[in-house]
């Protein structure tokens, strides 16, 4: 015979299964708020909880803009539960404030490569981050793509595509350090600009440039050339960085 436990679970995951493939749109108000309390009630039937609530505050707004004091009134609901709906509210405020913030600018190569080279100023060890900017040149985000002792850290194209797609970006910048004092890019440098650059373009996204910092010096691929030379290279990987046609 099945438990109450086995039967709620049965009853959530359908729930789950229902919002992966229709959206939270495919719920209706009661059902949302069953959905949203699964996580602050592990053991009851949130949805008679949510019918209750439904029925005293009228309707999903009023729900939520009531007070976790008078929410907590209502049969089955949990103080943390209460705490959840009644803050809901100023979660959605900061959502839409974040929405219609002003985004951070990264256009012309002074403005890209002053934030690319403040992001590593200082690192002893070798690390590599990247940029991601959308279709107007605002950043997106920026955080660290590997990291290494010395100077060897380990670059990935997988990564940067991987980060590029799950970030929606229009654009990316990749840059990393060089503790040793040498801005001077190895071939193994090269050989994996070229291969984000292509890999990136095949999905859509561009490489907008590869910066090598070293204290206040730096090489920059675009600036030097080197990214529209890749991008008409017949023959690069076969006869590396410095040949092309």
């Amino acid at each position: 015979m099945a438990t109450d436990d086995s039967v709620h679970n049965g009853h959530r995951q359908r729930m789950r299964e229902r919002i992966e493939k229709g959206g939270i749109d495919c719920l209706q108000a009661h059902e949302l708020l069953e959905y949203l309390l699964y996580a602050y009630i592990p053991r009851r039937d949130t949805n008679v909880v949510a019918h209750e609530l439904i029925n005293k505050f009228g309707d999903l707004a009023g729900v939520l803009n009531a007070s976790k004091e008078h929410l907590a009134q209502v049969k089955g609901m949990t103080a943390n539960a209460a705490l959840f709906l009644s803050t809901l509210p100023e979660v959605f405020r900061a959502y839409i404030a974040s929405l219609n913030s002003p985004k951070q600018q990264l256009k012309g190569k002074g403005a890209v490569r002053v934030f690319m080279g403040n992001k590593l100023y200082g690192a002893k060890d070798e690390r590599a981050i990247i940029a991601a900017l959308d279709a107007h040149e605002n950043l997106i985000s920026c955080d660290r793509l590997g990291e290494g002792s010395g100077d060897s850290v380990g670059l990935s194209v997988r990564a940067v595509v991987d980060y590029a797609l799950r970030v929606k970006a229009s654009s990316v910048i990749i840059a990393h350090n060089h503790p040793s004092g040498s801005v001077s890019p190895s071939q193994a440098d090269a050989d994996f600009t070229f291969q984000a650059l292509i890999t990136l373009n095949s999905v859509g996204v561009r490489l907008a440039d590869h910066f090598i910092f070293c204290g206040s010096d730096y090489f920059s691929f675009e600036e030097n050339g080197n990214i529209e030379r890749m991008k008409n290279a017949k023959n690069y990987l076969k006869e590396g960085m410095y040949f092309y046609d």
